[in-house]
């Protein structure tokens, strides 16, 4: 078969609800199936699931696993079935031929990851690509000079926030794991998602070891997919700002070392410091307040 549509599913019964509809509304032309992997949910979320769309194939775990093993779960199953899986967040909707757009991008192109353009709820654009998180890729995000520059002059960014960046296809260093599309080849070559990470960072994770076996990673202004984001956790800035930066620092850890590691976690410190003072002094108390949080969770 051609797709395998994954979710993770944690006590979102009515937005997982709504993604599957817009699934079912608009799917791929190809062979497809879709597979949740529900993380333990004290919701309603089984039973309207196997009510509302006994099409989909369900995956009960006995636990939060996090986004990883959720998605492994899946993935272990059907990847050997299927030419491309596809990881979909649950707050996502799915617009008319999005997938047939970035399964033909990822075929095309020979790409063995791919996403697309997400926008959020209000229509803004949504970025959701990278450079991987070499050291100066990191400073310029960190720093904040890629927002400083980006206007005049375009530089690595581990998070490439410009608008400008997006107006085209192109090969990224790292795409989000809110729309993520996956190679079964690439699957067989490297393997699962790493479990140690529970959310943020496993993304980053898997396009690194995609390229450093030899596999490109695009991403494609052709398809898209609205992104809510922070539908399953509770003060989702704080959530987002401190998962990125201790995945960051994991991620080090893992390719660059324990030396490397201490240095980016220092580094990061500075800055988080620095914005967190900036954005006091602007009257944004509440960015400051969580920024403040973030250095103590970190």
């Amino acid at each position: 078969m051609k797709l395998a549509i994954l979710l993770v599913n944690y006590n979102t019964s009515s937005i997982t609800l709504e993604c599957l509809k817009s699934i079912f509304r608009y799917p791929p032309k190809e062979s497809f199936e879709v597979w949740v992997a529900d993380n333990a949910s004290t919701d309603d979320s089984i039973d309207q699931i196997e009510k509302q769309f006994p099409r989909v194939n369900l995956v009960k775990s006995s636990a939060n696993l996090g986004f990883a093993k959720g998605n492994d779960l899946v993935l272990k199953k059907v990847f050997k079935k299927f030419e491309y899986c596809l990881l979909l967040n649950t707050d996502t909707i799915v617009y008319k031929g999005s997938f047939d757009k970035l399964l033909d991008f990822a075929e095309n192109g020979g790409f063995g990851i791919s996403s697309c353009k997400l926008i959020s709820p209000d229509r803004s654009f949504q970025p959701n690509a990278g450079s991987l998180p070499g050291f100066f890729p990191v400073f310029f995000w960190l720093s904040g000079l890629d927002d400083l520059v980006k206007k005049f002059l375009p530089i690595p960014s581990y998070h490439q926030e410009s608008p400008k960046f997006y107006l085209k296809d192109r090969q990224v260093g790292w795409v989000s794991g809110s729309v993520m599309l996956l190679s079964s080849k690439l699957i067989a070559k490297i393997g699962l998602l790493d479990e140690k990470i529970f959310m943020y960072g496993e993304d980053v994770d898997y396009c690194m070891r995609a390229h450093k076996a030899g596999f490109k990673v695009g991403w494609t202004l052709s398809a898209t997919i609205m992104h809510i984001g922070g539908a399953s956790s509770k003060a989702p800035r704080f959530k987002q700002w401190s998962g990125e930066f201790k995945g960051l620092f994991y991620l080090y850890r893992k390719y660059y070392g324990s030396f490397a590691a201490f240095g980016i976690r220092i580094l990061s410190y500075l800055f988080i410091c620095l914005r967190a003072l900036a954005f006091l002094v602007i009257g944004r108390v509440e960015h400051a307040k969580t920024y403040a949080k973030v250095i103590t969770n970190i």
